[in-house]
């Protein structure tokens, strides 16, 4: 069962993978006087709202007031206020967890809007604190809820973030042996002093996929206040993601390391020699960079706005490539923004045009899975989940996190 649409394939023909649990168990995470914005988007999930048609139509979860919990009773002095907000909506949910012996499958924390770049906010307050315990989250804010117009448009996707979540597979590409396809996304965080800023802590860490998209798992170095420390930590990091890679069933036929652009020269060749050792377990290893470059673009003088089809690839050199991940047929995703393309370069020793074929048709193939959005953008989720994890691991704290709890689940949705 094959469509080109990700929301209409699922409503014609379900989720690829249902979530094991029948009936999960939600608890909506919401201050005193907002129980209208949280019953709003509660009915927004559970009916449907403009083209969304609820999650028991679209990814055949039930939704009914049994399997709902409030954790509410307490009030935001100041909504600007987001340290204050986040020791709130903290102290809440820790309350609530030690007084009761259930804990629901999954934390809906509906909060004010704060900026990106806040440390401490009430979004990664709720993540950190739920993580703690080994518990995954969706946020919502209220700014949202309350504008009809981007809400109607959002719940398809607030729904798609719990499905995932839950343990549910929307979608995968239709790509021949991808279970025997592995790519593994390399991945750095580093936390910056706020006045100084002089690096404090850096943490290594994998994703690991299927080449259709399908997300297995992810490995978390611990955190290193130096450069010495943080070296030896990403080989080890690595070394385990190799040995549970080479305990999979069936066996990995063919392995692919995805560096993203801040990693070095000394980084890829760390992570080259801790992969020689595995070399026999596979019948081709393959070591690639991507990244988003400005300084290339192509124009296509068949196309009306000059914008080239989407799956262009353009050969810069014998390693170098241009892959246009979005483009002229697709114009809705990136309307406000330049198409997405991706500079894929090199760096195995023994290169053949069938395995660079097959190594960009991978990356283009992982560009389709971003399972965030179903108008998420086009780009190769081994370096996009990469970088939603480094952004959380900036902000929250999670040193005392059991990493076997959330190793195999997309907490960073």
């Amino acid at each position: 069962m094959v469509h080109d649409d990700r929301l209409r394939g699922i409503i014609r023909f379900g989720p690829y993978r249902k979530i094991d649990k029948p009936a999960p168990r939600l608890a909506f995470v919401f201050p005193e006087g907002s129980r209208d914005a949280a019953n709003a988007l509660y009915l927004a999930l559970r009916n449907g709202i403009g083209a969304f048609k609820g999650l028991p139509s679209v990814f055949k979860i039930p939704l009914e007031r049994d399997q709902v919990a409030a954790i509410t009773g307490f009030t935001l002095r100041n909504r600007y206020d987001h340290h204050d907000c986040a020791q709130r909506y903290r102290d809440a949910i820790q309350s609530w967890i030690q007084a009761n012996r259930e804990t629901p499958d999954l934390f809906i924390n509906i909060h004010p809007r704060s900026m990106t770049w806040e440390d401490d906010s009430a979004y990664a307050a709720t993540k950190a604190a739920l993580l703690k315990e080994g518990l995954l989250s969706q946020n919502v804010t209220f700014d949202l809820i309350q504008n009809s117009t981007q809400f109607e448009w959002s719940a398809a996707n607030i729904a798609l973030g719990l499905f995932v979540k839950l343990g549910g597979i929307p979608w995968a590409v239709n790509r021949p042996n991808a279970e025997t396809e592995i790519v593994i996304g390399m991945g750095r965080s580093e936390s910056y002093h706020p006045r100084t800023r002089e690096r404090e802590r850096v943490i290594a860490f994998t994703t690991c996929l299927q080449s259709n998209g399908i997300y297995q798992f992810a490995n978390f170095g611990r955190a290193c206040a130096a450069n010495e420390d943080y070296l030896p930590e990403l080989e080890r990091t690595l070394q385990l993601t190799l040995s549970r890679v080479q305990g999979m069933r069936p066996q990995p036929r063919t392995l692919t390391l995805h560096f993203p652009k801040d990693f070095n020269f000394e980084e890829r060749e760390l992570c080259k020699k801790a992969v020689a050792a595995a070399n026999a377990a596979f019948q081709r290893i393959e070591f690639v960079k991507i990244t988003e470059e400005d300084r290339f673009f192509a124009i296509d003088d068949e196309s009306p706005d000059q914008v080239p089809r989407r799956g262009t690839c353009i050969r810069l050199s014998r390693t170098d490539s241009l892959l246009y991940t979005e483009g002229s047929e697709e114009r809705q995703p990136w309307a406000n923004r330049p198409p997405s393309a991706v500079r894929i370069r090199h760096f195995s020793e023994q290169l053949t045009d069938l395995a660079t074929r097959d190594v960009i048709g991978q990356v283009y193939d992982l560009s389709l899975s971003n399972w965030r959005a179903f108008n998420a953008r086009g780009f190769p989720v081994s370096i996009y989940y990469s970088e939603l994890i480094s952004r959380i691991l900036r902000k929250a704290d999670l040193s005392q996190v059991q990493g076997a709890l959330i190793q195999d689940r997309l907490w960073f949705l």
